[in-house]
């Protein structure tokens, strides 16, 4: 079973990303403002998670669909944030041609799958339900301040006692996938997450057909650069 399929399903998932709930409130606004949509635009929210940041995609007036592979997390929008929702897989979306004026990617959900050519199907589906000029909001994390971040705890187990779980995470032997390990309600959960380069975001969403690529290296739209926690990526479909 590929790994996210397992994890992001497991009832010990809302206890180790408690936390992102709360960053909701900060997060959810300030991206929705970048993805820069006037009222009434149609709005796909993949994945969408349990639904944290639809209410502010909402909020800007937008009409929004929401798609994930867990069933688990698609119960539980479908409870507190109710709106069309979709069971997909990244690869194969199930959506007509040019269907949205917007996709939302939030969170560091590009790079799941053990392969770059699976990694780029992704951004071509994103590209292919979109219509002309429709953009493409991806919020990643910023691969320099990950890797400073992680150097002087790389491959030790570290106890979050409020939160109930233990973490470690490494980097793949290559550099160019992050491994996280986490024990939570006595499961093992495991990430592996390719983190791509600026130049390698760049080329994949030129050669899924995106263009006019505008970075940012915060939630404020502050300019990108390398050290940046976040990269954000908004990019329109030729």
């Amino acid at each position: 079973m590929d790994w996210f399929a397992w994890d992001f399903d497991r009832p010990a998932y809302f206890q180790i990303y408690a936390d992102k709930a709360v960053d909701a409130a900060s997060e959810g606004p300030a991206l929705a403002a970048l993805l820069s949509l006037p009222p009434g635009s149609r709005v796909l929210d993949l994945p969408c998670g349990w639904g944290r940041l639809h209410p502010h995609l909402r909020a800007r007036g937008l009409e929004v669909a929401g798609g994930d592979l867990s069933r688990l997390n698609l119960r539980r929008h479908a409870a507190e944030h109710p709106c069309p929702l979709t069971r997909l897989d990244f690869r194969a979306l199930p959506f007509r041609d040019a269907c949205a004026d917007g996709v939302f990617c939030a969170y560091t959900s590009w790079g799941y799958f053990a392969t770059e050519a699976e990694n780029q199907v992704q951004l071509s589906e994103f590209a292919r339900v979109l219509r002309p000029a429709g953009t493409l909001l991806l919020d990643l994390a910023g691969r320099d301040f990950l890797r400073a971040s992680v150097a002087e705890v790389e491959g030790y187990w570290l106890d979050f006692p409020e939160e109930g779980y233990q973490e470690r995470t490494r980097w793949s032997p290559d550099g160019r996938r992050i491994h996280t390990e986490r024990r939570c309600q006595g499961e093992a959960f495991r990430h592996d997450i390719w983190i791509p380069t600026d130049a390698e975001v760049r080329a994949g969403l030129t050669g899924a057909g995106f263009t006019a690529v505008e970075a940012f290296g915060g939630l404020d739209g502050r300019p990108w650069e390398a050290a940046a926690e976040r990269w954000i990526y908004r990019a329109l479909r030729r």
